[in-house]
């Protein structure tokens, strides 16, 4: 009985976490959480607990800012990946959201420096 109760823990915890890495390019320079991020390629690894994504970007094997954000469900699946940006009042660009191919799932940044919800 207690090793039926603790898989069926097990089980609902798995459902709950999603981590991944998935491959993006920035063309051109842009702000995440107050990190100004270069135009290159990039990883971007997260973690999904529910609708809330912890968000590290990767160049090669170091993090160069973290954040972050909240899952959104689209009707469609996003054609690529993809990096959204917002223009901000002085000319320069925030990261706002990551798309990833073939998911209806965005991750929607909401950490301070993004200048999401200004």
């Amino acid at each position: 009985m207690k090793k039926a109760i603790v898989l069926a823990l097990v089980c609902m915890l798995a459902v709950c976490a999603f981590a991944a890495e998935k491959n993006v390019t920035f063309v051109s320079p842009s702000n995440m959480n107050g990190k100004t991020i270069a135009p290159g390629d990039y990883k971007v690894s997260y973690d999904i607990k529910g609708s809330t994504a912890d968000v590290k970007l990767l160049q090669g094997k170091k993090v160069v800012a973290t954040a972050t954000g909240q899952v959104v469900e689209n009707t469609k699946p996003a054609p690529y990946n993809a990096v959204v940006n917002q223009k901000n009042a002085d000319g320069s660009n925030s990261v706002v959201e990551f798309q990833f191919a073939n998911q209806k799932q965005t991750i929607r940044l909401t950490t301070e420096g993004t200048a999401a919800g200004k």
